[in-house]
């Protein structure tokens, strides 16, 4: 079996481009491998002199995109979603297994041969969503639903396919999800169950590390947002693959739900900020092992719930238990539901993050690049040396207590500032 890959976005790193493709080329030759595109914006490759030559003599087909000028997220989300759409769509083969990655965060490896000769295994698609083999993904986040990792994954073209949404949904509905969870998230958006528990805008973990262990307890008590955690296991359990090659057949020792966050192992990494990472598709065989085949019957009919779900009516008990742990949890933000019983009809949340860029706009594409530059160096000195780099405390009080615009205003128009700022205090080491 051929498979296909999509390249998506800026180069960032010529010889990190060139020495993936080295790959990709030997598998092609192989039979491995059947076409190999790169998508990107318009004049990009042209930035770096002789590589789009290179490109073409190699027989890659490129791709050129007019680059958006709304900016959705931090992470460009309309920006990775064009991308990979237009990718997607030059195929000539609609019917075959793609591989979608990018230049920087993701690592081609021997392991990967294993999918790209067997695909991934059919769904038990009990929620009805459409999607026919399992999606691989190379992590993904035990707490928090759809929170996978999305510089590289791997699944059949109409599955994929399924990921997409180039519209405002994710920023107006739900605009606290990370770009990550806005592709996951989006064939299971209309279950009642998830659209439900996003209402909340629910952050990332690493906001409130410091309080892991208090937040985890809340957690496990909560009847809501427990019930929306099992439902991402079983999710994760039927529509997923986490990681590449035979699925370990080690299982790990967990008894309850607790157990599945403080549990360690080689299938399951507690990370420098303390969110839970399963790097193995054996630890969700785990946890979902747990439950009895009853509960999971259960668990899947909430899934299953494709009844429309009225932000104006959320049922009081649901409320009230998303409401305690807002407030238990200060710096989470307000809700963007009603109670039904309530007669006053405001839907509040985070603030918008909408951004239109000038026609020569550098200073986001400065600042993105700054952070990606620091993500890799991170993953370089957790490899190699131990060491990690962590918020501190300078910059969690001011990201709390600035203005959502003077951060903006600071981050996009002062790209001299931003640098010295992200370098000097917005990490600590830790040793």
């Amino acid at each position: 079996m051929a498979v296909s890959v999509v390249i998506c976005g800026l180069v960032r790193s010529q010889e990190k481009l060139l020495t993936k493709l080295k790959n990709y080329f030997d598998w092609r030759d192989q039979g491995r491998v059947d076409e190999i595109i790169y998508s990107t914006w318009i004049n990009e490759l042209d930035n770096y002199p002789g590589l789009r030559k290179e490109l073409e003599s190699k027989n890659v087909r490129i791709i050129e995109v007019e680059e958006p000028r709304l900016v959705l997220k931090g992470g460009h989300q309309l920006h990775q979603m064009l991308a990979f759409y237009y990718g997607l769509s030059a195929l000539k083969n609609q019917d075959q297994f793609v591989l979608k990655t990018r230049v920087d965060l993701a690592d081609n490896h021997a392991s990967m041969l294993h999918e790209f000769e067997h695909g991934t295994p059919v769904t038990n698609d009990f929620a009805n969503v459409g999607l026919k083999n399992r999606i691989l993904v190379e992590y993904a986040q035990t707490l928090y639903p759809f929170l996978c990792g999305d510089a590289q994954f791997f699944g059949h073209i109409n599955d994929l396919k399924k990921l997409v949404n180039l519209s405002a949904e994710m920023e107006l509905l739900y605009n606290r999800l990370a770009v990550e969870q806005t592709f996951f998230f989006n064939p299971f958006r209309e279950q009642a169950l998830f659209k439900q528990h996003f209402y909340w805008n629910l952050p990332h973990i690493s906001e409130i590390a410091d309080r892991r262990s208090e937040q985890i307890n809340d957690v496990v008590s909560n009847t809501s947002i427990s019930r929306a955690v099992q439902g991402w296991w079983i999710v994760l359990d039927s529509y997923f693959k986490i990681g590449w090659g035979p699925t370990l057949e080690t299982t790990a020792d967990v008894s309850c739900m607790k157990d599945a966050f403080t549990y360690s192992g080689h299938d399951k990494l507690i990370g420098d900020d303390s969110s839970d990472v399963i790097v193995n598709q054996s630890f969700i065989t785990s946890l979902v092992s747990m439950f009895t085949e009853e509960q999971i019957k259960a668990i899947r009919d909430d899934i299953s719930n494709h009844d429309n779900y009225d932000m104006f009516a959320v049922p009081k008990d649901v409320f009230d238990d998303y409401q305690r742990f807002s407030r238990k949890f200060s710096d989470l933000p307000s809700p963007k539901a009603v109670c039904e019983q309530s007669n006053k009809w405001v839907i509040s949340g985070a603030t918008q993050h909408f951004f239109v860029k000038d026609v020569n706009d550098t200073a986001s594409r400065r600042y993105h690049e700054q952070i990606t530059a620091l993500r890799r160096e991170n993953e370089i000195l957790r490899k190699t040396q131990n060491v990690n780099f962590t918020h501190s405390l300078t910059h969690r009080i001011l990201n709390k207590h600035l203005s959502r615009k003077t951060i903006d205003f600071l981050k996009y128009n002062c790209p001299r500032l931003t640098d010295i700022y992200a370098r000097y205090f917005m990490r600590k080491r830790d040793k």
